[in-house]
């Protein structure tokens, strides 16, 4: 049956094995929830678990948004700031390498949109890994569908992860559950699938 999703930015691990299956379509245009794994992500740092946001524009009404509707805002210079945390937490780790080129071209594009900036994200994480990019297009009046939007619109997710892999400060954080898809590929590279 098919599942339908919020693309998130730079998705916790958990939700890959959902975007890894061939039978997942994107949402966009339900209702935007602040604070929720839309617009954050989560990587392991020296300190224990980071979060990562993304800036929003703010209407100013408390009027209820469509996900497709959100900009982003970049009046501060956030994208230095993610790229700068990232880099630091991984320069370390097996594979960072290998990818630092390419997460440091994608901190150079711009984005008007979150949903834009969330599936650049994905698409950028589906071709380390060899995976198709899920289609964009969902129309809920058109099928039956397993609804997985709840994943995206929580503030952490709390999901255990079947296979536990060794991160870069597991020696003094302990294992940290669930973080985003970037932890695992700079930690496990081309055996990341084997995660999902």
């Amino acid at each position: 049956m098919l599942k339908v999703l919020e693309p998130t930015y730079f998705p916790p691990i958990s939700h890959w094995k959902h975007i890894s299956s061939n039978n997942l379509q994107w949402s966009i245009n339900s209702r935007y929830n602040k604070q929720t794994l839309t617009n954050r992500t989560y990587i392991d740092s020296s300190n224990g678990e980071l979060m990562l946001t993304v800036p929003i524009k703010h209407s100013g009404k408390n009027v209820p948004r469509k996900f497709s509707k959100i900009k982003i805002d970049n009046s501060s210079n956030w994208k230095k700031t993610h790229y700068k945390s990232i880099k630091i937490c991984y320069q370390s780790s097996p594979f960072f390498e290998f990818y630092e080129d390419d997460i440091s071209f994608f901190y150079e594009s711009d984005y008007e949109y979150l949903h834009q900036l969330n599936f650049a994200s994905i698409n950028l994480v589906c071709n380390w890994i060899n995976l198709e990019m899920p289609k964009e297009n969902f129309n809920v009046q058109e099928k039956e569908f397993i609804n997985l939007i709840y994943l995206s619109n929580t503030k952490r997710t709390r999901e255990l992860l079947e296979k536990k892999y060794t991160q870069t400060f597991q020696v003094s954080n302990g294992f940290i559950n669930d973080l985003s898809i970037l932890d695992l590929i700079f930690n496990c590279g081309p055996e990341s699938k084997n995660y999902f």
